[in-house]
């Protein structure tokens, strides 16, 4: 009779062990539900800031790069070959960051209906500085970013060694 005493008493104290233990797992879990949906509502918002700036850069190297055109320190060819890019930037970014394609694979996807193909675009590249092509040969969407503002960007007045240089007169 004592030992079936004993042995219930065991089950007993096992049976509050797991009960205790089953009310701090829920707990746990509501802590983890509740922090997941905070991580979310921060992405979220995250999300909608990047697209923001990212449509703000992107009017602003195009306004940049019809500026340099304008003044001339650009040529027609690099003009049309280099808008495209300008004027899809947002897109070509949110797509190398929400999918992890590459800059390449994210061009082909953006410039599908584009005038100047993507070979076309690289052979305009070619012709541009070695600093330039390095950021754009890293084929990734921060060294796109780092390229778009390098090509659009001017020293008072005169071409910088990071921006595009105009055909030379022969």
């Amino acid at each position: 009779m004592i030992i079936a005493f004993g042995i219930i008493g065991l089950l007993l104290l096992l049976l509050i062990f797991f009960v205790l233990r089953t009310q701090n797992l829920q707990k746990e879990l509501t802590l983890s539900r509740h922090s997941n949906k905070q991580s979310n509502s921060k992405a979220n918002y995250a999300y909608r800031n990047l697209v923001l700036v990212t449509e703000a850069l992107e009017k602003n190297l195009t306004q940049r790069l019809q500026s340099l055109y304008k003044s001339r320190l650009i040529t027609q060819e690099q003009h049309n070959s280099l808008l495209p890019l300008m004027t899809c930037f947002a897109s070509i970014v949110m797509n190398c960051c929400e999918k992890g394609d590459t800059l390449e694979e994210s061009l082909k996807k953006v410039l599908t209906d584009e005038d100047p193909s993507l070979e076309g675009i690289q052979l305009v590249v070619k012709e541009l500085p070695s600093n330039l092509r390095m950021l754009w040969s890293k084929n990734t969407a921060d060294s796109f970013i780092a390229f778009c503002q390098a090509v659009t960007t001017i020293k008072s007045g005169d071409a910088s060694e990071n921006s595009v240089p105009a055909q030379k007169a022969s």
